[in-house]
This record gives C-alpha cells, structure tokens and sequence, in this order.
C-alpha cells in the first residue's frame, strides 16, 4: 500500500497521541513523526517532506499560521489540516487563505479527523492519477471531494466528546477487547462512564461487544472498535 506520510505538530503530548492513532488507524495513512513546535516542523520538513501536516494554532515560538505560512512560502507539495481550540474568526479566515486543506475544532470527534483525511485521500489520489490536464468536471469532482466531510456528530446529553475521544483513542491503540473496567483504569474514569461511553460506540456501529466467559462468575463483556 502507498501511504500519505504524515507529520503531527502539536504541544501537548497526550493530544499528539490521540492525533497519533486516530491518523493511523485510518487505511492509507501513516505518521512518521510528531514535533511540539513550528520551528521544528519546519526543520522537521527541511530534512524528511511529507505530504500531509496535522498542525495545531496554539504553539511555542512560532505559531500554526505563521508555520502554515513559512510552508507555503517553501512551495513544497504539502498540504495542512489545522486542529485547534481557536474558534476565532479571524484566525479560521487567515488559515483558509493561507492555504489549509480544513479547519478541524477541538474537541472532535474521530469521524470527523476520519472524514478529513478521506477527503484528503480523494483528492491526492484524483491530482496523481491519469492525465496530466484537467477538465471542468475533474475540477468540480476534486472541489466536491474536498469539501465531502462529516459534520460533528451531536452526541447523547451527558456524554463528553473529550471523554468519547479518549476512549477511541484507547480502543484504537490497544489490539485486544477491553472491559470497561479496564477502560475505566486506563483513562481515569468510573466503571459506569466508562461503559456508557462503549455501549454508545456499539450503538453507533463503532465498535462491537463480546463476553468473555469466566470458569467462575459472570461473563465480562468487552469492546472493540470496528476497524
């Protein structure tokens, strides 16, 4: 398989993480490196090009659009798909203009960084296969492609998405079924939040459950993302 190599920029470990597995768990893409700065992005794409950057607004020293702005100045095949808590008009319309590929909120959900990249993976795929020329309807098909992406899903009323995200990362990165005790451990959570978090990934089609049958007891159930 020809993977999109990507490159995570984003201060907070554990956010880098998240961001980590949610891009590889998608068919066709791969991270190949996560720095917590734009200077280091930039360094970063100096000695290894990709061609896709996950790129947060909030970071030390240079900021996401002055490093959105020194890679287009670079004219390097690159592409950008910011991921921020800025919901700051002027920031969005300044990214947009600088040339990003989509503007992703926090918190989100994982279909929606899903929906992004296979957007993303249409439109690299239309660009490098066939004819060199293009013809109106190619370039309708490539606009329709890139703005073909999922809005948010409006979650149930008690449900966090911070938390729906944690566990979906949790589930992505493990490769067996997990409990929700074991969930719960694993993110700091109740046995209760824990399992109404997974019950709603199943009732989503997300995930699926299985018991696991004891010699003694009860059978415990676990999940699974559906991959």
């Amino acid at each position: 398989m020809d993977y999109i190599d990507v490159l995570v920029v984003e201060d907070d470990p554990m956010v880098a993480d998240i961001h980590q597995n949610y891009v590889n768990s998608v068919d066709g893409f791969r991270v190949v490196g996560m720095v917590d700065n734009g200077l280091k992005a930039l360094d970063f794409l100096r000695k290894r090009p990709v061609r896709l950057v996950i790129l947060d607004i909030f970071l030390p020293g240079l900021d996401g659009l002055g490093t959105l702005e020194r890679i287009r100045e670079s004219g390097s095949n690159v592409d950008v798909i910011i991921i921020s808590a800025s919901r700051d008009k002027a920031t969005v319309n300044k990214t947009l203009q600088a040339g990003a590929f989509d503007y992703i909120v926090k918190p989100f959900a994982f279909d929606r960084m899903k929906a992004a990249l296979q957007a993303f993976r249409q439109v690299v795929h239309r660009l490098t296969e066939g004819p060199n020329q293009v013809d109106q309807q190619d370039i309708d098909n490539l606009l329709l492609a890139r703005n073909k992406k999922n809005v948010q899903t409006v979650l149930p009323k008690g449900l966090n998405p911070n938390v729906l995200e944690k566990v979906e990362a949790l589930l992505t990165k493990v490769d067996k079924p997990l409990s929700s005790v074991e969930t719960a451990d694993a993110i700091g959570v109740s046995r209760i939040t824990a399992r109404r978090y997974l019950e709603y990934l199943v009732a989503s089609d997300k995930a699926v459950m299985e018991r696991e049958y004891q010699e003694v007891g009860r059978p415990i159930n676990k999940y699974e993302l559906i991959r």
